[in-house]
């Protein structure tokens, strides 16, 4: 059994340009892991694949059930009341793998979003389909959530598409790699360590051949000057108007190389000098290496004037359905940066809604929440839209910055929420805010764009206040912990 689409084509109804261009890639059994940077297409070909969308053009192998675990936890998986409600031993023993309590499924909306995230996972595996498509599976899960997740997942003996920034993850469960590349899709054998390096290795292939490329192209050209010199010279040599109208002997020389070819001898050599420089500018221009920029998001910012930028009381708060959170008095100084950290349902999300309540009406807050809502893309791209050349020019070079593409996020197609994020903090950005608040930062971002993020971050003066689970990101980027665990909040 595999999955195959055959020269596929698709482009959203708005957009100017395809997003996938004859595409062609087989899934076999076993996970297949998709990487690349945000709104290369990943989310569009795991759609495809699982007849979601149906392409423009080619063929996609149908007849097969799918299940499709999407990357947000807005709303409940298709199948959760029955999943609920089965007893049985697989759902039973599904529910103990991800720690899923009985009313859990009937309070979704209540719930985290790692809690969500192992729902709608959970319901997936119930339904034993032939294809499996997890898209960034791990995003909300804590440690212990993603190692449950990566042994449910390793247990699937159906076709797997992983869609992932986790490397972790890919490194487990991915027999493969398809990689979206600038010149298409490459599939490369392993995980993704395996992967990377052979990519790496490839890329220092090409590397080293554009340096051999360029040389031997200097060397032709300098050849051809030489030649074109020397042709020169022996036209000079080899016309009569220069020699005296009574040396019939020297007349004679130069008829007989004309007639011998020799006079055409120097002309040929050009025309193959020529080809040979041709074929040497189309050797260079093959070893094409994709180059990354990064830059400076921070060169205008300064921290708030106040030393304190937000100070909380010692209380408690109303937490879950039952519990509360026992909040210590809490501070957060004008170039504070803060990383909060704690299991799945612990009240991290809780602490923030607390902390929004506090903030001063007139401090200038960027603040982009764990999941957005359905309209916020439109709602983004419409604010940008209307800005004035200068800024929105400023806008979409920061997201450039990011690692994303500038001119797809304002064309009308379709925008990952990867890419809305960067967009959302790159607008921002234009408001100077002296308080920034991110929750779950790194969902959705590919690992070159956490890398980018990661940097800016760190880099900014101004206050700061992550929740991550991402412990190697906040150790870049703050300073000081609060944890939230056991209905209490601490600083570390």
């Amino acid at each position: 059994m595999q999955l195959m689409l055959s020269g596929v084509t698709y482009a959203y109804p708005s957009a100017i340009d395809p997003i996938l261009n004859d595409v062609t890639v087989t899934f076999p059994r076993g996970w297949t892991a998709l990487l690349g940077d945000n709104g290369c297409g990943k989310t569009t070909l795991a759609r495809l694949a699982c007849g979601q969308l149906r392409p423009d053009s080619g063929s996609v192998t149908r007849g097969l059930v799918c299940a499709y675990v999407a990357q947000d936890a807005d709303e409940p998986p298709e199948g959760l009341s029955d999943f609920a409600l089965d007893y049985g031993r697989d759902a039973r023993r599904l529910r103990e793998t991800f720690r899923i309590e009985d009313d859990m499924p009937w309070r979704f909306h209540e719930l985290s979003f790692g809690e969500r995230k192992k729902l709608q996972v959970a319901v997936a595996l119930w339904g034993s389909p032939d294809v499996l498509v997890a898209d960034e599976p791990t995003n909300h899960l804590d440690a212990d959530a993603r190692a449950e997740l990566a042994r449910a997942l390793g247990s699937f003996r159906g076709i797997g598409i992983l869609v992932s920034h986790d490397r972790e993850l890919v490194d487990q469960l991915a027999e493969r790699c398809a990689s979206f590349e600038p010149g298409g899709v490459v599939v490369r054998p392993g995980g993704y360590s395996a992967a990377h390096a052979q990519a790496e290795r490839e890329r220092a292939e090409v590397a080293a051949e554009r340096q051999s490329a360029r040389r031997e192209l200097a060397r032709l050209s300098a050849e051809k000057d030489a030649r074109a010199h020397e042709a020169a010279r022996a036209d000079v040599l080899r016309s009569k108007g220069r020699v005296d109208p009574k040396d019939h002997d020297a007349k004679g020389k130069i008829n007989l190389a004309r007639f011998t070819g020799k006079d055409g001898h120097a002309g040929r050599l050009s025309v193959q000098m020529d080809a040979r420089l041709a074929a040497a500018q189309e050797r260079l221009a093959a070893a094409h290496v994709h180059k990354r920029y990064d830059g400076d998001l921070w060169v205008d910012a300064e921290p708030s004037p106040r030393k304190t930028v937000l100070h909380v009381s010692a209380t408690e708060i109303p937490c879950g359905p039952d519990g509360t959170l026992k909040i210590p008095e809490l501070w957060v100084g004008n170039a504070d940066h803060v990383g909060v950290v704690g299991p799945n349902g612990a009240g991290k999300s809780t602490l923030l809604a607390h902390l929004r309540a506090l903030m001063a009406d007139d401090l200038a807050v960027l603040d982009i929440p764990q999941e957005l809502a359905p309209g916020a893309r439109d709602e983004a791209v419409g604010r940008v839209a209307a800005l004035s050349p200068a800024e929105r020019g400023r806008v979409l070079s920061t997201v450039a910055q990011l690692n994303s593409e500038p001119d797809r996020i304002l064309e009308g197609g379709r925008t990952s929420p990867g890419e809305l994020r960067k967009l959302l903090l790159a607008e921002g950005i234009l408001r100077h805010p002296a308080l920034i608040v991110m929750d779950e930062p790194t969902n959705h971002l590919d690992l070159h764009s956490t890398e980018a993020l990661e940097r800016a971050l760190a880099a900014y003066p101004g206050a700061l206040v992550l929740v991550s689970h991402d412990r190697r990101f906040l150790e870049a980027c703050t300073a000081r912990t609060w944890e939230v665990h056991d209905g209490r909040v601490t600083e570390k």
